[in-house]
């Protein structure tokens, strides 16, 4: 069945649908963990892996459609974001020393879901920061996945008019004075009253910014605020690693990356470089859409869905569920 057709039957997720959370130990920190496993039709397990500052809550949506799709489903709060360990007093700080640390979270957690015998082919849904960590799992741990699907996947930063170099000079100095978790320049703590959909930069759905508002609002201890210097080293350093001759060429997992035409966050450039690099990757562009594609207006987020429902069709070779009697 065609994907698009498909997901406009827009079948609902079980009843009683809800993940179990639970808080997994990585090294150094309590990373939260969230899973559901379908008990009737299986297509495998969606491991999504959010961006910066976000959580769990932020994708109800996104999982309870994949739950509809027939998916068993598995999620993760990034040490330091979301309802896991914050690693400062500042807790609206966001910081990380390493990416290396993000890679531990994702080792634990992919322990857990393992030890949980969550159902094979595993498909990997990575956004943004997500997207970055995902593809050097995927170096570091080949054969694990059937493929991985990225929407605005973190492979470049956009920092105009600071070129990178530089951006890297002043955050390598900034940790050697001792000002690592200090705020990089223009980032601030979680404001709600700069959470103005007329402002925004992530998406063209106003129902959908004021979904993902509201979670802030009903749960503030899950917001998070602007980089630091140490987040923002530790980011620059490890997006040079995978660009080093033979990193990319060397990971022959399938990668579908969706680009958002209207992007201001990350590199659009460096999605298409890494495209081009990957031996089994293709990249699809949405012309209209910004930075966080399955938060998009309908007429996008059901696109970029259908390309991920396709996708994963392909990589696991599964059928569509049977419809309802």
């Amino acid at each position: 069945m065609d994907a698009l057709a498909s997901l406009r039957r827009r079948p609902a997720p079980p009843a009683g649908f809800a993940l179990t959370l639970e808080l997994v130990a990585a090294a150094g920190a309590r990373v939260r963990f969230g899973y559901w496993r379908r008990e009737s039709v299986e297509r495998g397990t969606v491991v999504v892996l959010p961006g910066r500052a976000e959580f769990i809550e932020k994708y109800a949506e996104t999982l309870g459609d994949l739950a509809g799709h027939g998916f068993s489903l598995a999620i993760l709060d990034w040490r330091g974001q979301g309802g896991s360990d914050r690693l400062l007093r500042q807790r609206h700080r966001g910081h990380v020393a390493s990416v290396d640390d993000y890679l531990t979270d994702l080792v634990a957690v992919i322990a857990r879901a393992d030890a949980l015998a969550l159902p094979r082919p595993w498909l990997m849904l990575a956004h943004s920061m997500g997207g970055h960590i995902g593809m050097r799992f995927l170096r570091q741990e080949p054969g694990l996945f059937a493929g991985a699907a990225m929407t605005a996947p973190m492979f470049g930063i956009r920092l105009a008019p600071t070129p990178a170099p530089v951006a890297r000079a002043l955050c390598a100095a900034a940790v050697w004075i001792g000002a690592g978790t200090r705020y990089a320049p223009g980032q601030r703590d979680v404001d709600l009253g700069r959470l103005v959909f007329a402002r925004n930069r992530l998406t063209s759905s106003p129902d959908r910014y004021a979904a993902f508002r509201q979670c802030v609002e009903t749960a503030p201890e899950l917001a998070l605020g602007g980089v630091t210097y140490g987040w923002l080293g530790a980011a620059l350093r490890s997006i040079a690693v995978t660009r080093a001759p033979g990193y990319l060429e060397s990971i022959r997992t399938p990668v579908l990356i969706l680009q958002a035409g209207r992007e201001r966050l990350v590199s659009n450039r460096a999605q298409a470089l890494v495209a081009r690099r990957l031996p089994n990757a293709r990249l699809f562009r949405f012309p209209d859409a910004r930075h966080e594609l399955l938060m998009e207006r309908d007429e996008i987020r059901d696109r970029v869905l259908a390309a991920v429902l396709a996708f994963a069709q392909e990589v696991s070779r599964v059928r569509d569920p049977p419809a309802a009697s």
